[in-house]
């Protein structure tokens, strides 16, 4: 799912959030807890920002957990003491769900997008088919190396939703081509930095 793709998304239900609040207040808190801060979420939360723009009375407020369960725990946590109208989340992993569950117990209306969580207590999820990416993924590579090569693998953060669902997808489509192999599986973290130490390591071993 493209950026602006989620973004409408998240607007379209932050409008009907708010509306179904009604009158309760006359000034609206809105806060967005990221799970890491890079590019990608700094457009997201731009395109937030200007999605507010027709609305004087909604006020964003952000937080980035940097990869960190429990700073973003200790956030989430926060927003909800804060008493925020609306809770806007990428979990960094399955862990957090439990900080979500308490602010989702206070009537705080919950968007969790990208990445999902073990709980079902959220208002709406918002997210790109992953599995499906992973497999067009492969079926790209099968098709420019007419189904034969050796494939070094390089996943994300191995404990995260969109990291799990994309290495399935990837894996089960290879499995169909006999000729494709996966030789090694690198795990990134989501970072150009650990991806480059990776390879430099691999290539270097004799």
């Amino acid at each position: 799912m493209k950026t602006r793709e989620v973004v409408i998304a998240l607007t379209v239900i932050l409008c009907f959030v708010l509306c179904a609040c009604g009158q309760r207040k006359p000034h609206y808190v809105i806060g967005v807890s990221q799970c890491s801060d890079d590019i990608w979420r700094d457009k997201m939360n731009g395109e937030l920002r200007i999605a507010t723009y027709a609305h004087d009375n909604v006020e964003l407020k952000f937080a980035s957990a940097n990869d960190n369960v429990s700073r973003q725990i200790e956030q989430i946590d926060r927003f909800a003491d804060m008493g925020v109208d609306l809770l806007i989340v990428s979990p960094v992993q399955g862990e957090v769900s439990k900080a979500i569950d308490r602010a989702y117990d206070k009537g705080i209306p919950v968007i969790v997008f990208d990445r999902r969580t073990p709980s079902n207590k959220y208002t709406a999820y918002i997210g790109a088919d992953n599995e499906e990416m992973g497999r067009n993924i492969a079926r790209f590579l099968a098709s420019q190396t007419n189904g034969n090569a050796r494939i070094i693998e390089i996943c994300g953060l191995q404990s995260s939703s969109p990291a799990k669902d994309r290495q399935s997808g990837f894996d089960q489509e290879i499995g169909r081509h006999g000729n494709l192999t996966i030789v090694e599986l690198l795990q990134s973290d989501w970072t150009e930095e650990r991806a480059y130490q990776q390879m430099d390591s691999l290539l270097s071993t004799d």
